[in-house]
């Protein structure tokens, strides 16, 4: 089994943003409005799962349309992002790093995906999510579709990223995994597993990749400190690296 660490992007938000300072109104504004030496720059992260059942690719980071000369082009990001989200996340994708086009240059086709598993539906994870439309599923957690239209959550996911035609929404079950022992199989047999940790959203998941006795996390945007894993891997963890992780 192999994971395939793709870097579909970067952004440059407020050095605060990743430890909460974005959490409420009031830091949000901030968030916002951060000068360029308030900012860090931090890359944005998909897998590709390479599974005896199949392509899983979970997330798509950002698409070509938002930059489309590789860099960050505030005049292009307000045209796919209201203006406060391209205020707050300064997004841009350099030449060749866009999901479908690492698909491409792996020789793989939108069809050629088993699955498209989101973990929840900021722009950053979602961007890119038209571009592999054609995969045989994408699978989004009902939790998170279904506050994301109703709650704080309208004002950083827009809809229109995010609600693609024939995509899948999956209640979670209950499980013994996770936080809140609630989880979506999705191969059927344990093996491949997105497993709710709210917090960062109401509907938030990480997806376990397990090999018999072994396991990764892919923590997605929630914290995780597990050391009977192999890996755990964060979306936008600076120290990790685009590499290919067999297990």
């Amino acid at each position: 089994m192999k994971i395939h660490i793709l870097n579909c992007g970067f952004i440059r938000i407020h050095e605060d943003l990743p430890y909460g300072g974005g959490s409420i109104m009031t830091g949000f504004r901030k968030a916002v409005m951060a000068p360029n030496r308030k900012r860090v720059t931090l890359p944005v992260f998909s897998y590709l799962i390479e599974h005896p059942a199949g392509l899983f690719l979970v997330d798509t980071g950002w698409s070509r349309d938002i930059s489309p000369d590789g860099v960050y082009d505030p005049k292009v990001v307000k045209s796919v992002l209201p203006a406060h989200l391209a205020a707050l996340y300064r997004p841009y994708v350099p030449a060749g790093m866009a999901v479908d086009e690492q698909l491409r240059s792996m020789g793989i086709r939108q069809e050629d995906i088993d699955a498209v598993l989101i973990t929840h539906l900021d722009p950053d994870h979602v961007s890119g999510l038209r571009s592999v439309s054609r995969a045989k599923r994408i699978v989004i957690p009902e939790d998170e579709a279904y506050w994301s239209v109703r709650t704080k959550y309208r004002i950083r996911q827009p809809e229109q990223l995010w609600d693609v035609e024939g995509a899948e929404r999956v209640f979670f079950r209950g499980h013994l995994l996770g936080p809140m022992n609630k989880a979506i199989d999705i191969t059927g047999d344990g093996s491949i597993m997105m497993v709710n940790m709210p917090g960062h959203t109401d509907g938030l998941c990480g997806v376990i990749v397990r090999n018999k006795e072994r396991y990764v996390l892919l923590a997605s945007d929630a914290a995780a400190n597990d050391t009977a894993c192999a890996a755990v891997l964060c979306s936008h963890d600076k120290e990790i690296k685009t590499e290919t992780i067999e297990f």
